[in-house]
């Protein structure tokens, strides 16, 4: 699909932009692309964008960061200005949807040298270490292809902690916790690119667990972990997509869960009764349960 890319960049001491398709950016002190790349897909997302950026910029690991602006009411180019010689807006034609937005950009960054990719989203706040943690667990860890983190949830308003995401760590952990829903957050994705080649990309059948397939499939080929460090802060936002979309991301779970379901697996039969008392469920008595054991975690 034809897409309108808009660099931003510093040449002769003056700022300029071009509207012309070119490769994602790299880093242009030595000419050479580096192995890091930050994909980052918005959609309307002016009031939090910039701190999602201001926390990128903290990181001390080199990266390059393409931003997918998924036809936001107003152009994140003309929104933001410019951004440095290592970021690039690309906004394609039409809204695409989160899995859509996700491969247009994975698309054009595996088509360079780069070895890693790392997903955030616009609302987010990422520790200033979580980069260079990551891309050093990666290299000291070839097996493993995909690694993400623990996170804290905040409110969007108050800005308190709400909640405490601990998911299993090691390789098997994962790979059982899988069987009842993703267990690593998935803006703290950081992915070897040849394991995204291999896999393939996101899966637009499912548009409310487009994260949790491409987890089940990964798993069975790939070793996957998380660090257990709090390197995320994930607004818990009550008009987010999670909130509205609630039964349809229970929905397309089971369909999930059902296309990689194991007989001999007592955990695939555990995992499909526990989405299905889930429907059942209102989501206020969920969000109770969550906040009584989270009071019972004490802060790290």
């Amino acid at each position: 699909m034809a897409a309108r890319r808009l660099r931003l960049a510093v040449a002769s001491g003056r700022t300029f932009v071009t509207c012309r398709d070119h490769a994602p950016p790299r880093s242009w002190r030595f000419g050479l692309p580096r192995e890091l790349a930050v994909l980052l897909t918005a959609y309307n997302a002016e009031k939090t964008i910039r701190r999602a950026l201001d926390s990128l910029r903290r990181n001390s690991e080199p990266f390059d960061l393409l931003i997918v602006d998924d036809c936001s009411r107003r152009p994140l180019a003309e929104f933001l200005g410019p951004l440095g010689d290592s970021v690039e807006i690309v906004r394609p034609d039409e809204n695409l949807g989160v899995a859509g937005a996700k491969n247009f950009g994975l698309k054009r960054l595996l088509a360079e040298p780069y070895q890693f990719v790392a997903m955030m989203d616009a609302d987010d706040i990422s520790h200033p270490e979580r980069l260079a943690k990551q891309v050093a667990f990666l290299k000291a860890h070839p097996d493993v292809a995909l690694v993400g983190a623990w996170a804290r949830f905040f409110d969007e308003n108050s800005h308190e902690v709400t909640f405490q995401f601990r998911p299993p760590c090691e390789s098997q952990g994962i790979r059982d916790a899988l069987f009842f829903n993703s267990c690593i957050m998935h803006p703290t994705w950081m992915v070897r690119t040849q394991a995204l080649r291999d896999s393939g990309l996101y899966s637009q059948a499912y548009p409310a667990a487009e994260d949790y397939e491409l987890l089940r499939r990964m798993s069975k080929t790939f070793a996957l972990a998380n660090l257990p460090e709090f390197l995320l802060e994930y607004s818990d936002s009550q008009s987010g997509i999670s909130v509205k979309n609630r039964r349809r991301q229970l929905f397309d779970r089971l369909r999930i869960q059902g296309k990689y379901f194991d007989p001999w697996q007592a955990k695939a039969w555990l995992g499909v009764a526990r989405t299905l008392v889930l429907f059942a469920l209102p989501r206020r008595v969920l969000t109770a349960y969550r906040t009584e054991k989270n009071l019972r975690v004490q802060p790290s």
